[in-house]
This record gives C-alpha cells, sequence and structure tokens, in this order.
C-alpha cells in the first residue's frame, strides 16, 4: 500500500521528505556563508557606533543565520522544480548588473551607479518604460541623501563631486 513505508520514496511521507531535502541543502549553505559573513562583520575595525561601517553587515548577518536556522528547522513542503529559461535569463541579467554596480561604484559614485542598477533591475521585472529613468534617478538620489548626507555614510560621489 501507498504511504505504509516510512521514509520510502515511494510512500506518502517520503515524497515529503524528499521535497525538503534542497531546502535543508540551501539552508546549511546559507549558514555556512552567513557564519563567515558574520565572523568577517566582527572582524571590522570600527565602533559599534548605530551608524557605522561594522553595524549594517553585522545585523545581516545575523539576520540570514536565523533565516537559514529557521529554514534548516521548518523547510517548505513544496515540490522543488528549476526555473524556466526566462527567469535564469533575468536572475544572470540581475546579477551581472550587481557585480557592475560593485565594480563601478567607486569610480562613478553612487548616485549613477546606483541608478544604473535600479534602471537595469526595472527592466528586467518589465516595469513600463517610461517609469525607468525618473524612478531609478530619484531613488538614488533620495538614497544618497538619506545616508550620506543624513546619516552620514560616506558613498562615494564619483563623477559628481561637486555637488
Amino acid at each position: 500500500k501507498r504511504g505504509t513505508v516510512r521514509g520510502r520514496p515511494g510512500s506518502i511521507r517520503g515524497h515529503f521528505v524528499l521535497n525538503m531535502i534542497p531546502d535543508r541543502k540551501y539552508a546549511l549553505a546559507v549558514l555556512a556563508l552567513s557564519s563567515g559573513y558574520c565572523a568577517s562583520a566582527l572582524l571590522l575595525d570600527a565602533d559599534f557606533d548605530p551608524v557605522n561601517e561594522k553595524f549594517y553587515p553585522l545585523v545581516l548577518s545575523v539576520l540570514m543565520l536565523l533565516s537559514s536556522v529557521g529554514l534548516l528547522i521548518w523547510p517548505s513542503s513544496h515540490a522543488a522544480s528549476w526555473p524556466d529559461w526566462r527567469s535564469v535569463r533575468k536572475i544572470a541579467i540581475t546579477f551581472m548588473a550587481i557585480l557592475l554596480f560593485s565594480f563601478l561604484l567607486q569610480d562613478i559614485g553612487f548616485i549613477i551607479s546606483a541608478s544604473i542598477l535600479m534602471g537595469v533591475c526595472m527592466w528586467v521585472f518589465e516595469a513600463p518604460l517610461k517609469w525607468l529613468a525618473p524612478v531609478s534617478i530619484l531613488t538614488s538620489v533620495s538614497f544618497y541623501i538619506v545616508f550620506d548626507r543624513m546619516l552620514g555614510l560616506n558613498l562615494p560621489a564619483g563623477l559628481l563631486s561637486f555637488l
């Protein structure tokens, strides 16, 4: 009978257990990466002020640790499937845009590189083309004002250093 053997692939319980394995593998990988990220955040040479170079990586790494432990304990019961090629293309373009952002940040500055990143992401996820430039530029300028001017974090001005 189906469902009578515990953990066997043909059983209902076996199907449920096999669907949880990818989530647990992912959780273990994220747990390892976030542990390393947390260790490197703790090794940063900065005072522990509410707003400095050490605070945000530390908070992010703790959130990643908690999320991966939660996924390890309570994996999803959904059936894992590979994304279609259109989704893979979107992921690849977004990844390349993030790499481009990180390489260009010091040279051309935060406002320009963040505008490019946001514009590419909006284009990839099919936002209306008429909103790409205004929204990406306005968002980048707003983030620059909040983080650089109001919170005192030093974001690179790059080509717009005259501002």
